[in-house]
């Protein structure tokens, strides 16, 4: 693996280049963030009433099989 000869006349990327990258991947990193905030901010409330919804739902099942294991 590090002996590999299709890497060794390959020259070291330099530390700059690198940094570069580092920053542009960086950068790209907070712009999706902040479009999927941004889409995030738009629909939260549907969200919550769905979450809402599936907990009430969740909530009433378990009530009717505790009620219907509590005759037994």
């Amino acid at each position: 693996m590090f002996n590999d000869p299709k890497h060794e006349d390959k020259e070291p990327v330099p530390i700059m280049k690198r940094f570069l990258h580092g920053c542009l991947l960086a950068l790209a990193g907070v712009v999706v963030l902040w479009l999927a905030l941004q889409l995030l901010a738009k629909f939260w409330g549907w969200l919550l009433l769905l979450a809402a919804v599936a907990g009430l739902i969740y909530a009433a099942s378990w009530f009717v099989r505790w009620r219907r294991d509590r005759r037994w």
